[in-house]
């Protein structure tokens, strides 16, 4: 499945075309036999963009245009090695409903030891995020080094961008350049997502929510063994903190602390090492707070 995507650069200054370098290496496709793959290269990398670089990019992402109700299950990104030792690096994925990243819905960091090298790619399994989409809203999946001073290159084809703003980076002067306006290129990294396809678009998860208030629902079941789940519904994509306190107003564990997407989402909980009893669980978000009793039986 091959559908139209676009690129993003953040820096602090305007980039020179040579921050695109050529690719020396074996330019042969590399292998992803999934059918619900979403690219948008031809799988020959003809140029490659390391980073950190002197034009000081925070990161490069790929915008992705979901052909239907999906789930994301993962991405894969197509590096090449820069320095003697890799650095970790920062996974992070965005949604929005324009052009350019919006909130972050999630991120993560890879040990630089899990990383592979081109002509293999470096799979990200994203499912525990439970991030659903629809047509509706583009999605972002970026990376960037956790470590500034070791170096490392994701390998890029020369695909036509979407439209003239799809490849962009963001300037000192808070302005947005473009490959496009600035150079006459269309680049694509190589980075891809795998998803899986929901048919039944009647899931109420899957609709796209126009809530207009943010809403606590749950916990259920409740008393509850061993696990229960909170349903959280949010007008536009916030910050979100869960946590559970015993009833003397000690913190006794974060729940979650991330953000998440407008409409709902559904948030499991299965307390680790707490005892039987009533626990208070308080959600933050937007200024607004919301606390429920929970009864834990063992």
């Amino acid at each position: 499945m091959v559908i139209s995507v676009g690129i993003a650069l953040s820096g602090d200054t305007v980039k020179s075309p040579d921050a695109m370098l050529p690719f020396d290496g074996t330019a042969h496709s590399p292998s992803l036999d999934d059918e619900e793959w979403i690219v948008y290269d031809d799988g020959l990398p003809q140029y490659y963009f390391p980073l950190p670089d002197e034009w000081h990019d925070h990161y490069f992402n790929v915008r992705f245009t979901p052909p239907d109700s999906c789930k994301l299950l993962g991405a894969a990104f197509f590096f090449i090695q820069m320095s003697d030792t890799v650095p970790d690096i920062k996974i992070l994925v965005w949604n929005s409903t324009g052009l350019y990243p919006d909130s972050t819905l999630d991120s993560l960091t890879l040990d630089g030891d899990e990383i592979v090298f081109h002509p293999d790619s470096t799979y990200v399994p994203l499912q525990d995020w439970d991030l659903h989409f629809n047509p509706s809203i583009k999605f972002h999946i970026g990376w960037e080094p956790a470590d500034s001073t070791d170096t490392l290159a994701i390998l890029s084809d020369d695909g036509i961008p979407e439209t003239t703003y799809s490849g962009e980076w963001w300037e000192e002067d808070n302005s947005w350049g473009t490959l496009q306006a600035n150079w006459g290129l269309g680049v694509n990294f190589m980075i891809r997502a795998l998803v899986e396809i929901i048919e039944d678009t009647t899931w109420v998860w899957l609709e796209p929510d126009t809530p207009t208030k943010f809403e606590l629902q749950g916990p259920y079941p409740n008393p509850f063994n061993p696990a229960t789940t909170f349903t959280i519904q949010l007008e536009k994509p916030q910050e979100v903190s869960l946590d559970a306190y015993d009833l003397s107003g000690r913190l006794v564990e974060k729940i979650l602390h991330q953000g998440l997407p407008a409409g709902k989402t559904i948030v499991p909980w299965q307390p680790h090492g707490l005892a039987s009893g009533t626990y208070l669980v308080k959600v933050e978000t937007g200024g607004e707070v919301r606390t429920v009793r929970t009864v834990l039986l063992k």
